[in-house]
């Protein structure tokens, strides 16, 4: 029976030889450095640095109470009642705030003010309570800034004045259209919630008219959300 069997010999030479060119493997070296820097840079995203307090523009709420010491017309006496309001406005760095304003107040007169008395400006005869809306700019100045244990300005002091215009209901108590004006002092502190802050305010509360005039003082507090 006749075969042939090759030996180990003639199967290595029959064999093609495979040549690894040098530069595949400076090729293969530098894939491999480069692959944990590429994934340790997709792990660490670039850090983002926020503000403690936001400045900027911003909006805010007012609701507090206002107490008159002395109404315009007849029977004038002195009366209390609540206020609410809005605002909007920007802050021209840490220390100046330029605003607009909304407020109404509800007026609870005894039932015997009379306010106006004449008939041209009072036909129905309307007397006791009466409701106003107060339209107008303001400006705050802060003239103190104290810091956290941080050393972050957060709390500051500032004085406050505003005016603008006046709309009251019923017709007959005082003046439909007049004015106001407003001054005080008040405290704001911007919390840790760097978009929000809270405040207090007491301020001398003025409506004129030509009727006459009411002087009161308002106590304000406030919530103000920083955009």
């Amino acid at each position: 029976m006749g075969c042939s069997l090759a030996t180990g010999a003639d199967r290595a030479k029959g064999a093609r030889s495979v040549r690894i060119h040098p530069s595949w493997v400076v090729l293969g070296l530098a894939l491999l450095a480069a692959g944990p820097a590429a994934a340790q840079a997709r792990a660490e995203p670039a850090k983002v640095t926020y503000r403690d307090v936001e400045r900027g523009a911003w909006i805010g709420s007012d609701l507090g109470a206002v107490y008159y010491f002395d109404l315009p017309g007849e029977g004038a006496a002195a009366s209390w009642g609540s206020v609410v309001g809005v605002e909007a406005g920007v802050d021209l760095g840490q220390w100046v705030q330029l605003g607009v304003l909304v407020w109404g107040q509800s007026v609870g007169a005894p039932a015997d003010y009379k306010g106006i008395t004449d008939d041209e400006l009072d036909p129905k005869r309307s007397r006791g309570d009466f409701q106003t809306l107060l339209v107008g700019g303001s400006l705050r100045l802060a003239f103190l800034g104290l810091p956290d244990e941080n050393a972050v300005d957060r709390t500051f002091v500032y004085a406050r004045v505003a005016g603008g215009a006046t709309f009251s209901r019923p017709v007959g108590i005082v003046d439909e259209q007049g004015a106001f004006a407003a001054a005080g002092l008040g405290i704001e502190y911007f919390t840790r919630l760097r978009h929000f802050s809270v405040g207090l305010e007491l301020q001398g509360l003025g409506l004129l008219g030509k009727s006459g005039n009411a002087l009161g003082v308002a106590m304000l507090p406030n919530l103000k959300y920083t955009f």
